[in-house]
């Protein structure tokens, strides 16, 4: 949790990444993403949810419009590769729903629309995040999770043990014989990516 849980000040100007907020006689800058910005109004007094970033040389405070974008925001943080400008990059790019959605749902394109966010990236965020992911103090139930796998024991088995559904359907989609048991393809999809 950041040391600063919210700032509230008048809008003295928006920029592309940012807006200017004058709080008590001093003027900071706080990072926001574009779809928080759309409701924030030049000369307007506004309250906005912060996550202070220390770094050797340089403060950065990054403020959204609801508490719920903030811990969105935190926990994409948390992914190897997804620093706080990309974090940034994802929220401007895609609704904190849909984000949700595309995490629960394995959904790397949606993911890597985000300047910065690659396909391994988005593999990672949907790996690393799609467990333990808290928006609203709810998690994303594991039978959403399996409904979006389809009725493949295979696939599912694969995404349990961490590869994305893309990996895991590239991996079996390489079988040339339906026969095989469940146990089987798994194991050979393992081998092919260099699993095991």
């Amino acid at each position: 949790m950041s040391l600063i849980a919210a700032i509230t000040g008048i809008i003295n100007d928006k920029e592309s990444d940012s807006v200017l907020l004058d709080v008590g006689g001093f003027t900071l800058r706080i990072f926001v993403p574009i779809v928080d910005q759309i409701g924030l109004i030049k000369g307007e007094t506004t309250t906005l949810f912060t996550h202070l970033v220390v770094r050797e040389d340089d403060l950065q405070i990054y403020g959204f419009s609801t508490t719920r974008s903030r811990s969105l925001f935190e926990s994409l943080i948390t992914v190897n590769g997804v620093g706080p400008k990309v974090g940034l990059s994802i929220l401007s790019s895609i609704s904190t729903t849909t984000l949700v959605d595309s995490i629960a749902s394995g959904d790397v394109l949606s993911l890597s629309k985000a300047q910065g966010v690659g396909k391994r990236t988005a593999e990672r965020i949907i790996v690393e995040l799609r467990s333990k992911l808290q928006i609203e103090n709810s998690i994303i139930p594991s039978s959403e999770i399996t409904q979006t796998l389809g009725s493949d024991p295979a696939l599912s088995w694969l995404v349990s043990l961490g590869l994305s559904q893309i990996e895991a359907r590239q991996a079996l989609s390489l079988e040339s014989n339906d026969q095989l048991s469940t146990e089987e393809r798994v194991r050979l999809a393992l081998q092919r990516m260099g699993k095991t």
